[in-house]
């Protein structure tokens, strides 16, 4: 299971304190499992010794809904799927006299026509070998096992204060405080296998480790060969480039018009975005709940002087309550224009653009068009701005 959640997502957890909080975290945590996919026929084997790990191991192959336990006896274990796609294997391991909640899972990817060949130390962690994709992609988790292990203390020692009552302004500092600085570290150390090992598929499969957005998958598939970018292994992180792509389309189109909509300032006066033409504008989607967007003010602040000879953000704030949202504006000094949106009259942008992630950031060109969308904060954001700015 990955320890990172989708832009949003975590925040409406941290704001339900009247939700069961463990079934709900655990539901999110289930929901983030990347489904792959390919278009090859091969039978997938996976051996194992897992003595170490507990009474009972647990194979289940995500999309498929495929799995099969078997107890532990200390001999080697053996099953194999057919498969027509690439996906994830999940291997559940089960200890004596535990829940479910304290089982321990592990997931890789599952290749047609290749053997995987688990071995458990005495500590528990599982080592890979097998078929050569195998070996290589055991050399390549080093570089990400230390994050992700990380990441998911970090998660779980989340959940146990939410059960235990934390206040929920500590959790939401405690998260921003963490997780971003856990995402750059991930994105850098997947960056740097696939720089150094181009031309490898375990490198390929290594990017599907990565969030589900456009501006961290598509530079890292720029690293890749062309063969690599061809390999049975490029299509685990081909299927989430796919829904970031999909994602992405459901926004304004590069090069069209953008819809114009009319919502009350912070002096409660009329502002219409199309009174903005003839400056690049970026229409800011977020609210003061959203951990992302916060973290995100400090850069924009900074860009904002940079080029705010050339540049205007129109914020628009969204699920506050008017004295959050004029609070929230104030907290952070933000200087740029800011609208309000109230879901009980007036325009509805998050409709006219498609958004339901937070932050979403809408780039449009001095001539009034669409330049880019951009979901989550992301350094591409910044990218672009000083491309076309400067």
């Amino acid at each position: 299971m990955k320890w990172y959640p989708r832009f949003g997502v975590a925040e409406t957890v941290l704001t339900d304190m009247n939700t069961d909080m463990k079934k709900v975290f655990l539901a999110l945590m289930m929901g983030l499992m990347m489904l792959g996919a390919m278009a090859q026929d091969g039978k997938f084997t996976v051996r194992g010794t897992f003595k170490h790990v507990g009474d009972s191991v647990h194979f289940l192959l995500r999309d498929l809904g495929v799995g099969e336990s078997r107890a532990v006896t200390g001999e080697m274990l053996e099953v194999s799927f057919d498969l027509k796609d690439a996906t994830e294997i999940t291997i559940g391991r089960w200890f004596k006299g535990r829940g479910n909640e304290e089982k321990g899972d592990v997931t890789f990817p599952a290749i047609p026509g290749e053997t995987l060949v688990v071995t458990a130390d005495v500590n528990g962690d599982l080592h890979l070998s097998g078929s050569q994709f195998y070996v290589d992609y055991n050399e390549a988790r080093k570089v990400v096992d230390p994050v992700n292990k990380e990441g998911d203390a970090f998660m779980k020692e989340l959940m146990d204060k939410m059960a235990a009552g934390v206040p929920e302004a500590q959790l939401m500092e405690l998260y921003q405080a963490k997780v971003p600085v856990l995402l750059e570290n991930l994105n850098n150390a997947v960056m740097g296998y696939v720089k150094a090992h181009p031309d490898q598929d375990a490198a390929a499969a290594l990017i599907a480790e990565l969030p589900e957005e456009l501006d961290l998958l598509e530079p890292a598939e720029a690293l890749l060969t062309e063969r690599a970018r061809g390999s049975v292994a490029a299509h685990l992180y081909k299927k989430k480039l796919e829904k970031a792509q999909n994602e992405a389309a459901k926004h304004a189109k590069k090069g069209s018009e953008a819809t114009d909509f009319t919502l009350m300032d912070i002096n409660g006066k009329p502002l219409s975005l199309s009174s903005l033409r003839g400056k690049w504008v970026v229409i800011d989607f977020w609210g003061s709940w959203c951990v992302w967007c916060i973290k995100g003010m400090p850069k924009m602040k900074e860009y904002y002087a940079k080029y705010q000879d050339k540049l205007e953000i129109l914020g628009v704030d969204c699920n506050d309550t008017v004295e959050k949202w004029k609070g929230a504006v104030a907290k952070h000094e933000l200087p740029w224009l800011h609208v309000y949106w109230d879901k009980e009259k007036g325009d509805n942008p998050l409709e006219l653009y498609h958004v339901d992630n937070f932050p979403t950031k809408i780039i449009i060109d001095p001539e009034g068009k669409v330049a880019k969308v951009v979901v989550g904060e992301s350094p591409g954001f910044y990218d672009f701005l000083d491309k076309v700015l400067q």
